[in-house]
């Protein structure tokens, strides 16, 4: 019994060694490989004047106009410049849209004769509908805007409102924009409208109307 213990007791020192190697020598166990994120997608049309062109400004300015008959009559005061314009770009930086504008007076003064009053509950209004181009000097955005137009010149007062005939005018805009998204622009600007109205009737003066203001945008493109 002495030799058997003893055969076993050499055979477990002999075979000790080599299963101590085989642990040694198995493959250790390597972390599977991290996932990486697939990369962002930069649009390309970002920060550029491409496709769908949305713009809103409102601001806030003067309005005068004037009809001679036989005495200027005047009708002046401060106004509210509007327009919206929703287009699309022919090429990059120019942009080609239709576009509603124009400038509203609450209360405004009336001359005649060297004379003037104020006209409360009343207004007057110069409203257009054109054609607009608009080109972007880039990599400033400032816009420069030409609208001709259709314009009309309404009085109100109260319950009661009288218009010219239709008669032509146009609209010229300058201003700056900011970026504050991919496609989104806030802005400042700079508008100067003109329209040239005969009243309706047989004999009546035509007027003639200036409008001007500074505007703050909204622009999508």
């Amino acid at each position: 019994m002495s030799s058997l213990r003893t055969v076993l007791f050499l055979f477990a020192i002999a075979g000790f060694p080599a299963a101590a190697r085989a642990q040694d020598e198995a493959p250790i166990p390597q972390p599977p490989p991290m996932v990486q994120a697939p990369p962002s997608v930069v649009d390309p049309t970002a920060h550029r004047h491409l496709g769908f062109f949305f713009h809103l400004d409102l601001g806030a300015g003067y309005f005068y106009s004037s009809a001679g008959t036989g005495m200027t009559v005047s009708i002046s005061g401060p106004a509210a410049p509007l327009g919206i314009a929703i287009g699309g770009a022919v090429s990059e930086n120019w942009i080609l849209s239709g576009e509603t504008w124009g400038s509203i007076a609450p209360n405004p003064k009336v001359g005649y004769g060297g004379t003037s009053s104020s006209a409360d509950n009343t207004s007057v209004s110069l409203e257009a509908i054109g054609l607009g181009v608009t080109h972007y000097f880039m990599p400033a955005n400032v816009y420069l805007t030409l609208t001709p137009a259709l314009t009309v010149l309404t009085f109100r007062s109260q319950n009661d409102s009288s218009s010219t005939n239709y008669g032509f005018g146009a609209k010229l805009a300058v201003g700056k924009e900011w970026w504050v998204g991919d496609h989104w622009g806030l802005g400042v600007g700079v508008h100067l409208m003109l329209g040239v109205n005969k009243d309706q009737g047989e004999g009546s003066p035509t007027w003639t109307t200036f409008g001007g203001g500074v505007t703050f945008s909204v622009t999508y493109n």
